[in-house]
């Protein structure tokens, strides 16, 4: 299926989501933070990552930066507890920086794989 790379400093959540994407065949890392998010997409790129706006270190917003300006094909699924912060509002930010898809936690580990199949055309 597809390589999947999840960066989120919440190793629980981490374990969750790689446990139901390898289910549905997928190939999965993690990385706990952005900095090590991209070293990470450096060695091994993949065809989807997803990433947590708020964590300690290089947060979500630079890491979906950095990935869409050096790599410009890579789906990005954007993911927070929060839809906003004081007046900005979160996922529209990270779709604005290039995130593909926002999803506001909890969610379904159900809707993540649907919504990893659509990004990449597997209906």
């Amino acid at each position: 299926m597809a390589r999947i790379l999840i960066i989120d400093d919440d190793v629980t959540l981490r374990q969750a989501l790689t446990k139901h994407l390898e289910r549905a065949g997928h190939e999965v890392r993690q990385a706990a933070d952005g900095d090590a998010g991209v070293r990470a997409y450096e060695r091994h790129a993949a065809d989807v990552v997803i990433v947590d706006i708020f964590m300690p270190g290089q947060g979500g917003l630079q890491t979906i930066g950095r990935l869409r300006r050096e790599w410009p094909a890579v789906k990005i699924v954007a993911m927070s507890g929060l839809k906003s912060a004081g007046s900005i509002d979160v996922g529209g930010h990270a779709v604005a920086l290039g995130a593909d898809r926002f999803v506001t936690k909890p969610f379904e580990a159900a809707t993540l794989v649907t919504l990893v199949a659509a990004l990449l055309g597997d209906h």
